[in-house]
């Protein structure tokens, strides 16, 4: 997950009634430039974020181009001067999240029992499940379309766990297949469908083990293309106190997390668990969402 766009202040001011000027419009009521970056792709819109320092700055975009992340091989500022600073950070943060860790990083299948991601459903165990019996893995399978026009979305499929996920990507008819060891399975498994298109938004779903074994349709909605302007910020997305961090499968401080992500976004993937499915990892009430990390 990479850093991203949002509006933090939509503009109250009509645009008809700002005037044009080169790269955009005049607003009068706050006595502003606004950016017209509607046509702009990531890399120039990187560009202008750059020459203004990462300060907030107001522009007019598709809703499409809103809270999409940027892609990372776009970023080229200043990700080689780091290359050396990194690596002691990723093994500053692997050392940190040892020492801070509360719920021990398990190597077999066998420690499901003691990890945070495990919620009473899912506990389950399936080791007497043989729902295909080829190379000793489990096959997922489906095919992603466009939910109005039926047409296939090229998208990355991810079986999702704390400690690996595993990943696949569509044909060109938006088929995809992915096999999964059958001795992590739970009763439950979460999947997420990332389009390659950011006209589209992902999607996370839940799926029983029953179900986990059908081909699944996967209807992908097209997020539309109106305008919006306003105060735009830059960054990535920010864990809280109330955030569950897990990076290479332990426990990490939040702080910590924001700190080197912001430093280093381009180094990490991270799979970001909304409120709606934060019970499928932990019966914790007291977390709105999860962040699952893993260092490349």
């Amino acid at each position: 997950m990479s850093p991203y766009l949002r509006i933090e202040k939509p503009c109250e001011e009509p645009l008809e009634n700002m005037h044009d000027i080169p790269g955009g419009k005049h607003c009068d009521l706050c006595s502003k430039k606004v950016l017209d970056l509607s046509s702009l792709n990531d890399t120039e819109i990187l560009k202008i974020i750059q020459k203004n320092n990462g300060e907030k700055f107001c522009g007019i975009f598709f809703k499409n181009q809103l809270n999409h992340s940027l892609q990372e091989e776009r970023i080229l500022s200043n990700a080689l001067p780091r290359k050396t600073t990194f690596s002691k950070a990723a093994a500053g943060l692997a050392l940190t999240a040892s020492i801070i860790s509360s719920y021990p990083a398990q190597t077999t299948a066998t420690a499901h029992s003691k990890e945070v991601m495990l919620s009473t459903s899912s506990k389950k165990n399936i080791e007497n499940e043989e729902p295909r019996k080829n190379s000793g893995n489990f096959v997922i399978s489906g095919r992603i379309i466009d939910s109005d026009k039926k047409t296939p979305v090229p998208s990355e499929v991810s079986f999702i766990t704390a400690l690996k996920v595993y990943t696949t990507t569509t044909d060109k008819d938006g088929n995809y297949h992915l096999e999964v060891p059958k001795n992590i399975l739970k009763y439950e498994s979460l999947l997420e469908f990332r389009p390659t298109d950011y006209t589209y938004d992902q999607k996370l779903v839940i799926y029983t083990i029953e179900n986990l074994g059908k081909k699944q349709l996967i209807k992908l909605e097209n997020n539309g293309w109106d305008k919006m302007y306003g105060e735009i910020s830059y960054g990535p997305p920010l864990a809280t106190e109330k955030s569950l961090v897990i990076a290479e499968g332990k426990k990490l401080d939040y702080k910590l997390f924001n700190k080197s992500y912001s430093l280093y976004s381009n180094k990490y993937e991270v799979h970001y668990i909304s409120k709606e499915f934060v019970k499928f990892f932990t019966p914790k009430e007291t977390i709105n969402d999860i962040y699952i990390i893993f260092i490349k």
